[in-house]
């Protein structure tokens, strides 16, 4: 069988990714407020409602990682050569930032707790089974959690490439096998032996992953769907994406309900298992939504506003690393006062994680070495494919 061409670039996946960090910044930077304000207060609803709906940023995030691994290596042969390409890309995009940051927070941190005494006890901070730990698990800083997980898709990436070439109608299947695998770690493995922070592993995000994995091995049959216009759009293409967007927003209002009861009363109203599926339903639909929403603005926005979120987009890896730290120092100010300077307070924290990270990621981007830190930043135009159905020649 002869092998496709390279599939063209899709600007699109930029914009989702700059929508994907602007939620992961969302959390993070009202998790303070959901967790110590007043939760009586008139806006307090307000704060729960957007911790709540953005918290389908990580696995939308693995869904665009299975998009794009199995949209661009799904035709290629499955060499030695190309395994050993792959994985010499993601040492450089992922590992190795990965690695130099979880020594930069670690450090951060322990000055932030002990100061600095001498220069033996600080080295000795990362000479301790506790850093290894720590590092292994993305544990050195609360967000580095899903690097680890990214990682550890990469590392199985190459595997189930290789099943689907090799077995190619098991393509058709793969999201159901995603869906059980996830199953069986959550509700077996994960109950049986009491498996500590679940949320560390792969298996845990499994169905999002090959859900996008499934997307990306037939985008050129979702394409018109995914990019539904005026022209394209007939009654069962329009009746589908409504099923879709009111499958998203239920779930996910069901999900915002569900805390925000739960933050009120400590009750739980609804049961673990059920919320479990519940959420599962909230993050498929959010990162299909969010395809379908990023080709219209890709299509459809002003230019300067799209050319600002590719970008956004393109910066995100190193947007998420550095943005924690901004909302660390910020919050080292004073938010005392009236409770509208409270709140534009918080606003100001969401700005400045999002401006500050991607400055110094525009910044970065002419200096040779910024992907030991960032990751690849943008510095030339990619030559965009048409967003609706780019030609695959045999």
């Amino acid at each position: 069988m002869a092998q496709l061409a390279k599939r063209p670039y899709l600007p699109a996946l930029d914009i989702f990714r700059a929508f994907g960090i602007l939620a992961v910044i969302m959390i993070h930077a009202t998790s303070a407020v959901v967790a110590n304000y007043d939760h009586k207060a008139t806006l307090y609803p307000l704060y729960v409602f957007l911790n709540t709906f953005t918290k389908f940023a990580v696995p939308v995030f693995i869904f665009l990682s299975g998009f794009v691994l199995f949209y661009n290596y799904y035709n290629k042969p499955f060499t030695a050569t190309a395994i050993g390409q792959f994985y010499k890309k993601r040492i450089s995009k992922v590992l190795i930032p990965f690695i130099l940051f979880s020594f930069l927070y670690f450090a951060f941190t322990r000055l932030a707790a002990y100061g600095f005494s001498d220069l033996q006890t600080f080295i000795g901070y990362f000479t301790t089974t506790k850093f290894l730990k720590m590092l292994i698990f993305g544990k050195t800083y609360v967000h580095l959690y899903f690097v680890v997980i990214i990682i550890q898709f990469y590392a199985i990436s190459p595997l189930m490439l290789y099943a689907v070439n090799r077995f190619r109608k098991s393509s058709r299947h793969i999201v159901w096998i995603g869906l059980l695998v996830q199953w069986l770690f959550i509700f077996i493995i994960v109950r049986e032996y009491h498996v500590v922070s679940p949320g560390s592993y792969a298996f845990t995000y499994m169905l999002y992953f090959t859900a996008g994995a499934f997307i990306g091995i037939y985008y050129e049959k979702f394409a018109e769907w995914i990019n539904l216009t005026r022209k394209n759009a007939t009654p069962a293409k329009i009746a589908a994406s409504l099923v879709l967007w009111a499958l998203f927003l239920s779930s996910n209002m069901t999900m915002v309900y569900f805390y925000y009861e739960k933050r009120l009363t400590g009750l739980s109203v609804i049961n673990t298992s059920l919320l479990e599926l519940i959420d599962e339903v909230r993050c498929v639909t959010a990162a299909i939504v969010l395809l379908q929403v990023s080709f219209w603005i890709y299509t459809s926005w002003n230019k300067m506003v799209v050319k600002a979120l590719i970008h956004i987009g393109a910066t995100s890896f190193g947007i998420y690393l550095v943005h924690p730290l901004i909302l660390y120092l910020y919050r080292q100010t004073n938010a005392s006062g009236s409770p509208i300077l409270f709140h534009v307070w918080v606003a100001g924290g969401f700005l400045l994680a999002l401006v500050i990270p991607w400055a110094i990621m525009a910044l970065s981007a002419p200096f040779k070495w910024h992907w030991l830190l960032f990751g690849p930043l943008p510095t030339k135009k990619k030559q965009p494919a048409s967003p609706i159905q780019p030609s695959i020649q045999g």
